[in-house]
């Protein structure tokens, strides 16, 4: 639908009733850090219930497209232009894609370490604003992102430190040391064994080096298996940062270049989008769908669409000094916590330490951010 004189080409019904204003900030806070635990809590829950990722997250987009539709009309933001419409149809393909992305990094490398990737992230919109529009990052931005890069290297070496030493160990305890029994026998003196004996001895060392090749065979292939597992998981913990860190860069496309009174159907788009383009993957994939992906997807979709309009609600009562940094110490702590504690997930000290670097790193980008703003 084109509309000539405001120049969009997608016009939401209108209503007279002027944006409502956050009367309960801390609230609103309080509520845009359960939206983001509460995707990664239903992401993990649907890994345990072995429910196909695809389904989920259709499921989850359209419901939360029309969560969006009725919120735009609520807030009287009933029209948008072109270039946000373009630009959120483009950051919907990127939203499927991250969100399959963590779906998978989740099941792989665990909650917790997934949280990490995807939060420090941040460095990449950080870094597209001084290539893109040359801005000058503040020493505290600049510190920041080299602390979060810092997390992020940390979470990586303890995935791949900590996968390798099982098959290293199994091998070892699969494989005994030849010298102790058999060799000890054949090196024995023929002259004071009977040929009989010998013939029985020579037996049952062939039938032991047997089982022996087989056990270094199977360590062998656990060895394998084990550096495939670590090898996965630090693959997807990396495609999760870039991911994440692209469907930033059109946010601050937006945010720098668009109007704000077109945010919510932008964001209304963007879940549209991602609903067409997960209902035409699931057409070509077929996959099952139960009545439990359809309740799990639902409540992903409500979670998805809270966790950004709880931020923009925070941010019109709140400044984002105080907003971001909250939200950092929030969602990664939180997240963390909940893998090791809900799931048992296992977190090695420098995975910990990684954490711990990465919610600092946002809280200093932010503290950079806002001091830049107010100079």
């Amino acid at each position: 639908m084109v509309n000539s004189v405001s120049g969009s080409w997608l016009t939401f019904p209108r209503l007279t009733r002027p944006p409502r204003r956050g009367y309960f900030p801390v609230l609103y806070l309080l509520l845009k850090v359960t939206s983001a635990v509460g995707m990664g809590f239903v992401l993990k829950q649907a890994d345990a219930r072995s429910l196909d990722r695809l389904p989920l997250i259709r499921t989850n987009y359209a419901v939360a497209a029309v969560i969006g539709f009725f919120a735009s009309v609520a807030l009287g933001q009933t029209h948008i232009s072109n270039q946000a419409a373009l630009l959120a149809a483009a950051t919907g393909v990127l939203f499927v894609a991250g969100l399959l992305i963590w779906a998978r990094a989740i099941q792989v490398a665990g909650l917790a370490l997934s949280v990490v990737a995807m939060r420090t992230a941040v460095v990449i919109p950080v870094f597209a604003a001084v290539l893109i529009w040359h801005e000058n990052p503040s020493l505290l931005e600049i510190a920041g992102s080299f602390v979060a890069l810092l997390a992020l290297a940390l979470v990586l070496y303890d995935v791949a430190k900590r996968e390798t030493p099982v098959g290293d160990e199994v091998t070892a305890k699969a494989c005994p040391a030849r010298s102790s029994g058999g060799e000890a026998t054949r090196t024995a003196p023929q002259e004071e064994i009977p040929r009989q004996a010998r013939n029985d001895r020579a037996a049952r060392g062939a039938e032991r080096d047997a089982k022996t090749a087989k056990s270094e065979g199977s360590s062998a292939l656990i060895t394998h298996r084990s550096s495939l597992g670590s090898s996965s998981s630090l693959l997807w913990l990396v495609l999760l940062f870039l991911a994440d860190g692209l469907v930033m860069v059109p946010a601050l496309v937006f945010r720098k270049e668009l109007p704000l009174s077109e945010t919510m159907p932008f964001q209304t788009i963007i879940f549209v989008v991602a609903f067409l383009v997960t209902t035409i993957l699931y057409y070509l994939r077929q996959p099952r769908l139960n009545p439990d992906t359809l309740k799990w997807g639902a409540l992903l979709g409500t979670a998805n669409f809270g966790n950004y309009l709880f931020l923009v609600m925070a941010l019109t009562a709140l400044p984002g000094l105080v907003v971001y940094p909250v939200i950092a110490a929030g969602e990664v702590g939180l997240l963390a916590v909940a893998g090791v504690v809900l799931w048992k997930e296992k977190v090695g000290i420098r995975s910990w330490l990684g954490i711990a670097l990465a919610v600092l790193a946002l809280v200093l980008i932010q503290l950079g951010k806002a001091a830049s703003t107010s100079i």
